[in-house]
């Protein structure tokens, strides 16, 4: 009978490979990422596996198509894609393939709210795009 609690063969190679000191380049990656996961809170593992899971309340934007909300806290990031960028688009200053994309996706994410929406930009927006959400949003409820 095998031993249910068994470390896999993946798992024990990952342990091997992380004070192992005659790596390759791909091998040494691996063991880095092991030893920075380690470093990684258990809650928050707990956290994210709960975020895949859907057991929040949080999403991403493409999760939510389709879906309505009271309230929507919409954050964006432009430096964490380059298939959108929601600054440029309102600014008018893209590609207009990805100024397509970045419009759709952000009419998805804004249109979800019934009551409240915030949207909070991570980024500096780019020149021109300010004056776009004051065009299409209450100019009250825009805050530099």
């Amino acid at each position: 009978m095998t031993d249910p609690l068994a470390m896999p063969g993946k798992l024990k190679d990952l342990e091997r490979r992380r004070t192992a000191t005659d790596l390759d380049e791909r091998g040494q990656r691996r063991a880095d990422f092991s030893n920075n996961l380690r470093t990684v809170p258990y809650r928050e593992v707990i956290s994210v596996t709960h975020f895949i899971d859907e057991l929040t309340p949080f999403s991403t934007q493409h999760g939510v198509k389709g879906d309505q909300f009271e309230n929507v806290v919409v954050v964006v990031d432009d430096s964490a894609w380059n298939r959108y960028s929601i600054g440029k688009m309102l600014a008018g200053a893209d590609k207009p393939d990805r100024t397509e994309r970045s419009r759709n996706l952000f009419y998805v994410c804004y249109s979800r709210a019934q009551r409240g929406l915030a949207v909070v930009f991570v980024n500096d927006l780019p020149k021109g795009a300010e004056s776009t959400l004051y065009d299409w949003f209450a100019s009250s409820t825009v805050h530099p």
